[in-house]
């Protein structure tokens, strides 16, 4: 079945407010772990392995950039993030809920990166929050549908214009 954002932002609106039986322990577990092996994925570089954690219909929405969905173009938007630096990132999970073949993971991250060209600086560590849906596949592992995170900081405001000086007639 085929969920589209909208769609699954109602879902995931509706598992927040659920009262129903949570997801089994083993299922919050092997969530968890997905969420472990994905920042040990990314941390070691393989781009591969990050795109195997995902459905083939799946929306990422990076913090300041495009969305991509499907795995073919979150390979290529992981491919283009990672092609100038080596990312080191720890998840923490908080929330692990959900219901039946979907749950939701609410968590920190801290990121930083060095770059491969040395000659040039890392961006800043940076300390953000992320939303995971995950969805049960077939064989009973679970794969992230949607992934979202942004930093704890606001975006450096522009500086503003220079007055002009004043024009002499």
């Amino acid at each position: 079945m085929r969920y589209t954002l909208p769609t699954l932002a109602v879902l995931a609106c509706a598992l927040s407010a659920c009262k129903a039986q949570p997801i089994p322990q083993a299922d919050v577990d092997a969530i968890k772990a997905a969420d472990a092996a994905y920042g040990a994925a990314l941390t070691s570089g393989n781009v591969d392995a990050v795109v195997a954690l995902y459905t083939s219909d799946a929306v990422v929405l990076p913090s300041g950039q495009p969305m991509a969905t499907g795995t073919d173009a979150i390979k290529a938007m992981l491919n283009g993030m990672m092609s100038t630096m080596k990312f080191n990132l720890r998840l923490t999970p908080g929330t692990v809920s959900g219901r039946g073949d979907m749950a939701y993971v609410v968590g920190a991250f801290h990121f930083s990166a060095t770059m491969k060209d040395t000659t040039q600086a890392a961006p800043p560590p940076e300390d953000g929050k992320y939303v995971e849906v995950f969805m049960r596949q077939p064989d009973g592992s679970w794969k992230l549908a949607v992934d979202i995170w942004n930093p704890n900081t606001m975006p450096a405001m522009a500086a503003a214009p220079a007055a002009r000086p004043a024009r002499r007639h």
